[in-house]
């Protein structure tokens, strides 16, 4: 997921279901019930928790966001996040370097190496101004790529939509960051702080809100455009991020 990326493709298909005629719906509906079906035998549950995240965003985290928004200039804004994605690459490297895949994890570590060194810890995104590809991993594109089902659809609190792979495959990484960050100079990410400034600035980056479309499929549209970007990382070897 660029997050861009897939709120694109949500807005396409919500343009299409929104603009389709009457009489089309009512005759494929069916089939557009099959075509979004995704292995959820937790839906009742995921139900409660996305409503859960829905009253969350509401009076939490957007309101969060935009006070960040208010006292925080862009410049800064956007250096918060080069920091955060800098830092990302320590994760793409150690994923990468499980799954073989030494190449990238090359081009994770010269990409995280310039910018530490370069632009002023992370700050200043000087890899991607000259050009340097920006590869992702995570571990559960990890577990993935050595035959892992995904298993059945999760909703997160807070943190949204999964499955239990990728779910198990989050914790890993958080405890993994946690001690590499905790045995060396990088121990201040480990900081509540950090960590909250950390999670305004991802949904900062998100141009998304709860129930905005109207629509009332939108828990099948989240979960299948989740599961289709989650494919398109391990079928594009996570070039889709």
């Amino acid at each position: 997921m660029k997050i861009n990326r897939l709120i694109i493709i949500f807005m396409l298909i919500l343009s299409i279901t929104t603009f389709s005629k009457e009489s089309e719906e009512v005759k494929n509906i069916d089939n557009s019930f099959e075509y979004f079906e995704v292995y959820d035998p937790l839906e009742p549950i995921n139900r409660r928790i996305y409503y859960f995240n829905y009253q969350f965003d509401k009076y939490i985290f957007l309101p969060s966001v935009k006070f960040y928004r208010a006292i925080t200039p862009e410049l800064l804004r956007k250096g918060v996040k080069n920091f955060f994605n800098n830092a990302q690459n320590i994760s793409t490297t150690g994923n990468s370097l499980l799954q073989l895949k030494i190449k990238k994890a090359m081009r994770a570590i010269g990409r995280f190496t310039m910018n530490s060194a370069v632009g002023i810890g992370g700050i200043v995104d000087v890899a991607s101004n000259m050009g340097m590809p920006k590869p992702y991993e995570d571990f559960g594109l990890t577990l993935a790529h050595y035959g892992v089902r995904k298993g059945p659809y999760l909703i997160l609190p807070i943190l949204g939509p999964s499955s239990l792979r990728d779910a198990f495959g989050m914790g890993v990484d958080i405890f993994s960051r946690g001690m590499l960050y905790y045995t060396s100079d990088l121990d201040i990410l480990n900081n509540t702080s950090v960590s909250i400034l950390y999670a305004i600035d991802k949904r900062a980056g998100i141009p998304f809100e709860y129930h905005q479309t109207g629509s009332p499929f939108e828990y099948e549209y989240i979960r299948f455009l989740y599961c289709k970007y989650r494919r398109l990382q391990i079928e594009l070897g996570s070039e889709v991020f």
